[in-house]
């Protein structure tokens, strides 16, 4: 437990100067978008949700109310302008959380900086912010993906702590529209915003409590970040989604269960003690699982996402600003603050707010209610097949009933006839990451069968799908027979005994 009044004096958010919407791509990229709207994809699950409920049940029926809009919940996002970059963003939240603080940039002693992704390739941004800043103090970069703000809140405590700084100035960016294609659907989920925040000692009682930080190694490739040449030769990052991408759904519960219940045993309390929570928000339904996974009311958090997609490590700050400004919590309130970095940490720290200052109020959405987020449940579909019809069947009989049950999820779930669906298409094409994973899940729940994920990248089509759950039969039906082969043998053995 960390109470010894040390935690956030200031905070301020900024963001790129375009609101883009969804008629950005309705008007550049059409071919992107499905000719005909789906509607909702029906989750096998009917079971209430607790928090020891299946890991990807959970996901999956926080997914499905999604499935129904194209867009999979983008609504806006904030994009940087053509005079505009990650280090420009940073100053301007940089410059407001001192004002808001009232402290001159020579009284700084200490800035830490986290650039996803830099102004220039190599190092990141934090001396070029301090001489633009005008700092005299040192200045060093962080990375932790979009845990960064956390992990650099844990460092400024701990330095303060120990007396080698009295304060610190902490800024994170994400400028991730930079490194996507926008014909790429991931564009849709990626926006522009820096955050900064000082940290300094508070009233007593005041300030961080606990931390629980822990390695996300397990979702290394999810994203895959590669250099290429734009179309005036310059050299850039290019993100697109890799091969690994579900296990960033597959470890989702586990890494907010473990941080969450870790930092509040850490600080002697429970989830029940804690006024506010602010979750990061890297996709339209995360909250939801978040909120599901603890068992907590969804009152007791926001979600920005409608507004401002994706923005990497800065979710966590602009979640907890917009909560102060709304008057979500308040000084003293108990805020537990989780964030999950991809290849790097998950991250989860509970603090008792102070009399914290704002900076300026951002840009008022174009096309947003204010209606808050609500948690959907998914319809109910009993499945046609099961494991145990299927093991009764000829070989012949499983085939076509496997294909059945296949072509009959796809037909509902993508809203087009049967006939359509050409069984030789690659299932990355057909489906998309999401709905893949949506669709791997849903097999394996119907037919107890472990589906590699690969199975849905690449050139792997329906028929490889069919042939690989096939193959899985057969062992299947070897094992237990081999298992009945040796069960006589040891009967017949005791009984000659």
């Amino acid at each position: 437990m960390m109470n010894d009044s040390i935690g956030i004096r200031s905070l301020a958010i900024s963001f790129g100067g375009i609101i883009r919407t969804n008629d950005y791509w309705l008007e550049n990229f059409p071919e992107l978008i499905p000719q005909e709207k789906p509607k909702r994809v029906r989750i096998s699950h009917s079971r209430e949700f607790t928090s020891g409920q299946n890991v990807l049940d959970i996901w999956s029926q926080a997914v499905a109310p999604y499935l129904s809009d194209p867009f999979r919940g983008n609504v806006e996002r904030r994009v940087v302008d053509i005079d505009e970059s990650s280090l420009t963003l940073e100053y301007r939240a940089a410059k407001d959380a001192l004002n808001a603080a009232q402290i001159s940039p020579q009284e700084v002693d200490l800035m830490i900086v986290a650039s996803l992704f830099p102004q220039q390739l190599g190092h990141g941004n934090a001396v070029y912010l301090a001489q633009k800043l005008g700092l005299n103090c040192p200045a060093w970069n962080l990375e932790s993906t979009c845990s960064s703000a956390l992990v650099a809140l844990q460092n400024a405590h701990a330095l303060i702590q120990t007396g080698a700084y009295r304060n610190v100035l902490v800024v994170v960016s994400h400028t991730a529209s930079q490194t996507v294609d926008d014909a790429d659907s991931l564009a849709w989920s990626m926006g522009d915003a820096a955050g900064a925040f000082i940290v300094d000692r508070l009233k007593p009682n005041q300030g961080i409590l606990a931390s629980k930080i822990v390695s996300t190694a397990a979702t290394c490739g999810a994203y895959v970040h590669e250099l290429v040449t734009d179309a005036q030769g310059q050299p850039q990052i290019r993100t697109r989604t890799g091969e690994n991408v579900s296990t960033l759904a597959e470890t989702s519960v586990d890494f907010v269960r473990t941080c969450c219940e870790g930092v509040a045993a850490a600080a002697g309390l429970t989830l029940a003690d804690i006024d506010f929570f602010a979750f990061n928000t890297p996709t339209a339904w995360y909250t939801s699982v978040c909120t599901q996974a603890l068992g907590i009311n969804a009152a007791k958090t926001i979600n920005l996402y409608p507004r401002y997609a994706n923005i990497g490590s800065v979710m966590a700050i602009a979640n907890l600003y917009h909560a102060a400004h709304e008057c979500k919590i308040s000084e003293n309130s108990l805020v537990l603050v989780y964030t999950k970095g991809a290849s790097a940490t998950a991250a989860a720290t509970i603090m008792r707010w102070g009399d914290v200052a704002l900076g300026s109020v951002p840009t008022s959405p174009l096309s947003l209610t204010q209606e808050p987020e609500k948690i959907h449940l998914a319809e109910i579909q009993k499945s046609s097949i099961s494991r145990e019809k299927l093991l009764a069947a000829s070989l012949q009989q499983q085939r076509q009933m496997l294909e059945t049950y296949l072509l009959e999820w796809l037909s509902h779930s993508l809203q087009i006839p049967i006939s359509q669906i050409n069984q030789d298409q690659p299932l990355t094409l057909l489906l998309g990451s999401l709905m893949g994973f949506l669709f791997k899940t849903q097999i394996e729940n119907d037919l107890k069968v472990q589906v590699p994920i690969e199975k849905f990248f690449g050139e792997n089509n329906l028929n490889h799908l069919i042939e690989m759950l096939l193959n899985q039969l057969a062992l299947t039906k070897v094992l237990a027979s081999t298992s009945l082969v040796n069960t006589d043998t040891e009967e017949r053995e005791q009984l000659t005994l």
